[in-house]
C-alpha cells in the first residue's frame, strides 16, 4: 500500500474529512473518543482510517484511535500480502495495529452458514474482542451510501420489513458477540458518502487502496447486486443510491417510532422479569403491531436482529393462534417457546425463566441438612416447631410430617414409571401427568428435584407434596423442605 503526495481530490478530501467529523459528533460518543477503526485496506477504510487520522491529528486531546484489521484466510498468500500492506501503512502513520485471524472457508462449512456470513461473524467477533481488551468507546466501519443500497436490496430480496429495509444506522450496539459485559457500538460516520468519493480521498492522499479480487465474483449475492443489479436500476434512475438511501432514512425514522410503541406494548404485556409474555394480552394487541413485538422481544433474546425474517416471525403468530404449546427454533440459536399462556424468546443455551437447576443428581438429604446443586440453587430440610400456618409456606416451601420415614430423603430428577399421590388425591397417578396438569413446560420437567422418603415421592418441588406426607391436625413438629432457585428470586414467603 503505497503513499505519495498528490495534492488531486484536495475539495473531496476536505468534505470527507468534515463529513466524518460531523457523523462522529451526531454519535454522541465520550469525550475523548477512543476509535477502533475496522481497517481491511480497500477504498472505503482507507479513506476512513485517513480521515479519522487528520481528525486525530487535529484534535488529539478529543479522538484517540486504533486499528484493527482481520485476515480471513480466504485468499491464500493474498490475505497474508494484504495484512503486511495494511501494517505497513500504520506504521507509517505511527498507529497501533491490531491483527486477527480466523479459516473462514471451515468456519462456513462446520456452521453451515455462507462465507459471507462467516466473514462477518468471525470479524466482528475478533473486532468487539479488541474493543473490550482496548477499552474503546466504539468501532468504526467505512460502510459508505453504496453499502447502504447493497443492503436494502438484499433485505428487500428476503421480504424484510421495516427493519430490513432501514439498512444500516449510523450507531447501533450488538449484544450478541460475547466480549465483555457492554455492548459493542459500531460507528459508521461515512454512510452519506459514496465509494466513489472514497477512491478519490485516498488518491489525493497520495495512497493506493488495496483492490479485493473477490469483490468481482459474483458466486456472492452483494456482489451481484453491486455488480448486476444497481447498473440496472441506475438506467431507470442515475440517483438510485442515492433514492434507496433517502428510503431507508424514512423506513428508518418510522421504524423508531413503532419501536416506542413496541416497547411500551411489551411493559404492558409482560409477565416476569425473564421476558415472558402474556398470550392472551398479545393476542389483545393490534395485529399490525404484534409482528413488530415479537422481532423485538426476539432481538433482546439474540442481542441482534441479524438473519431474522418475516417468514420466522409469520410461522410463531401461527404458532400463538393455536391452542397448543410447543416450541420453534429460530436463527442464532434463539428458541420460540409457547407456554399455556406465555410466549418465550429463548437465549441460545440458556432459559432465564426456569427456576430449577441446571442439573439435579442424585442426593441424599439428611434431616436436617440440604443439598446445593452446581448451580447455586439449594434444597433443605430442618425440623420446626410449633408447625407453622400453612398461609405462611410459600411456592418453593412444604410441610411433610415427622417420623423415622422421612429422617432421611432422596433427592433425583425424575425416571421413566414415577408416580405420586398429590396432597388431596387418593390414588396415585403418573408423575409426567401431574407435571403437565400442573403446566410445568416440558423443557423443565427433566429438572424439577422430587423429594422422597422410603422410595416414594413425597414433594415434587415448587408444586404439591405427596398426599400419604401430610401433618396430622395437632402434631408438634414437622419437616420443613425449602426449595431456593440459584437466582433468588422466588420470593414469596419464608417460615420462621
Amino acid at each position: 500500500m503505497s503513499r505519495g503526495n498528490s495534492k488531486e481530490g484536495a475539495e473531496t478530501g476536505v468534505s470527507i474529512v468534515a463529513a466524518t467529523r460531523d457523523a462522529l459528533t451526531k454519535a454522541d460518543l465520550p469525550d475523548p473518543m477512543r476509535l477502533l477503526v475496522a481497517f481491511s485496506g480497500g477504498a472505503d477504510s482507507t479513506a476512513l482510517l485517513l480521515a479519522i487520522h487528520e481528525i486525530a491529528l487535529a484534535e488529539p486531546d478529543h479522538v484517540q484511535l486504533e486499528i484493527a484489521h482481520f485476515n480471513h484466510q480466504l485468499r491464500a498468500e493474498r490475505s497474508n500480502s494484504d495484512e503486511l500492506s495494511c501494517r505497513e501503512l500504520c506504521e507509517d502513520l505511527g498507529i497501533t495495529l491490531h491483527t486477527g485471524s480466523g479459516y473462514v472457508a471451515g468456519f462456513a462449512e462446520k456452521h453451515g452458514e455462507s462465507v459471507e456470513a462467516a466473514a462477518r461473524h468471525l470479524r466482528y467477533r475478533f473486532l468487539a474482542e479488541i474493543a473490550s481488551e482496548r477499552k474503546m468507546d466504539a468501532v468504526v466501519t467505512g460502510h459508505t451510501l453504496d453499502d447502504q443500497a447493497e443492503t436494502v436490496i438484499l433485505a428487500m430480496t428476503r421480504g424484510a420489513g421495516l427493519s430490513g429495509i432501514s439498512g444500516m444506522a449510523l450507531v447501533t450496539q450488538r449484544h450478541d458477540l460475547g466480549a465483555g459485559s457492554d455492548p459493542l457500538i459500531i460507528v459508521r460516520p461515512m454512510l452519506g458518502l459514496r465509494r466513489a468519493d472514497t477512491v478519490t480521498f485516498c488518491e489525493s492522499r497520495g495512497v493506493q487502496p488495496l483492490e479485493d479480487e473477490s469483490n468481482r465474483d459474483t458466486r456472492y449475492a452483494r456482489n451481484r447486486v453491486r455488480l448486476n443489479v444497481i447498473p440496472e436500476l441506475e438506467k431507470v434512475n442515475p440517483s438510485v443510491v442515492e433514492a434507496i438511501g433517502r428510503l431507508a432514512d424514512i423506513a428508518r425514522a418510522d421504524h423508531d417510532f413503532i419501536l416506542e410503541a413496541v416497547r411500551k406494548t411489551l411493559q404492558d404485556i409482560a409477565v416476569d422479569e425473564t421476558g415472558g409474555i402474556s398470550r392472551t394480552r398479545f393476542s389483545e394487541t393490534a395485529p399490525t403491531l404484534q409482528p413488530h413485538v415479537l422481532a423485538y422481544a426476539y432481538t433482546l433474546a439474540a442481542g441482534s436482529s441479524r438473519d431474522l425474517d418475516m417468514q420466522a416471525i409469520n410461522s410463531c403468530l401461527d404458532a400463538i393462534r393455536d391452542t397448543g404449546t410447543g416450541s420453534l427454533d429460530l436463527a442464532n440459536g434463539v428458541t420460540f417457546v409457547l407456554e399455556h399462556d406465555v410466549i418465550r424468546f429463548l437465549p441460545p443455551g440458556a432459559d432465564p425463566a426456569c427456576p430449577y437447576p441446571a442439573e439435579v443428581g442424585e442426593h441424599i438429604l439428611e434431616v436436617p441438612g440440604n443439598v446445593s446443586f452446581s448451580d447455586g440453587s439449594n434444597l433443605s430440610a430442618r425440623i420446626v416447631s410449633p408447625v407453622p400456618d400453612l398461609a405462611q409456606i410459600g411456592k418453593w416451601q412444604a410441610l411433610i410430617a415427622r417420623d423415622e420415614a422421612v429422617l432421611s430423603l432422596t433427592v433425583r430428577a425424575r425416571r421413566d414409571g414415577d408416580r405420586v399421590q398429590p396432597l388431596g388425591m387418593a390414588e396415585q397417578v403418573k408423575l409426567q401427568d401431574f407435571l403437565v396438569n400442573q403446566h410445568v413446560p416440558a423443557r423443565w420437567r427433566d429438572r424439577v428435584p422430587l423429594v422422597l422418603a422410603n422410595d416414594q415421592i413425597c414433594w415434587v418441588a415448587g408444586e404439591r407434596i405427596a398426599d400419604w406426607a401430610k401433618v396430622s391436625s395437632g402434631a408438634s413438629e414437622a419437616v420443613l423442605l425449602e426449595y431456593t432457585p440459584a437466582d433468588d428470586s422466588s420470593g414469596g414467603n419464608r417460615a420462621g
